[in-house]
């Protein structure tokens, strides 16, 4: 009886480090850097690659589709500019760098916090831009002027970038926003 239930746990201990292994191959799979010194992380080619089950079953996994190829570009930052992790206790300032896409979203998501509410998420069609085109964002807990991303109660968040394309553009997987830490 003893050699049958210790085989029974070693079973199980086997399955449980097999399960905890896949998850992290998935979590990890295909996570690169947008362009280099930037804090923005894409799985995007990934999709097509080697890795590309993983990189679906990773979306699949938080609950979403994986993106459509070519169709919309995907981004999440954990970092600012300089590295350091993303704090709901600090402020940010998300300062567009370059040309904007037709539609961009970027939400701040932390980890078991309540759903995306409206002020989590801050897109193209809500944001005031600058007279001279670009667009900047206040990331803190508590109200800002102007254009304010409201973060998670969870210490730990992530910024997720969402953009679609002007028909007949490419997709660009590298958010065209710089993210600055202005204090804590």
């Amino acid at each position: 009886m003893r050699g049958f239930l210790g085989s029974i746990g070693l079973t199980a201990a086997g399955a449980a480090a097999g399960a905890f292994s896949a998850y992290l191959a998935i979590q990890g799979a295909g996570v690169e850097a947008t362009s280099t010194g930037s804090p923005w992380l894409s799985r995007a080619a990934a999709l097509q690659g080697s890795s590309g089950f993983y990189v679906r079953l990773h979306y699949l996994l938080e609950g979403r589709l994986p993106p459509a190829q070519g169709q919309i570009a995907e981004a999440t930052a954990e970092t600012d500019g300089e590295g350091g992790p993303l704090n709901s206790g600090c402020r940010y300032r998300l300062a567009s760098t370059g040309p904007l896409p037709r539609w961009w979203s970027i939400a701040a998501e932390g980890v078991g916090s309540d759903p995306l509410s409206r002020q989590t998420v801050a897109d193209s069609d809500m944001v005031v831009r600058e007279a001279d085109g670009t667009v900047r964002l206040v990331a803190s807990l508590g109200p800002q002027p102007g254009n304010w991303l409201k973060l998670p109660d969870a210490r730990r968040f992530t910024l997720l970038y969402s953009a679609i394309p002007a028909s007949g553009q490419r997709v660009s997987t590298a958010p065209p926003f710089s993210i600055t830490r202005e204090g804590c």
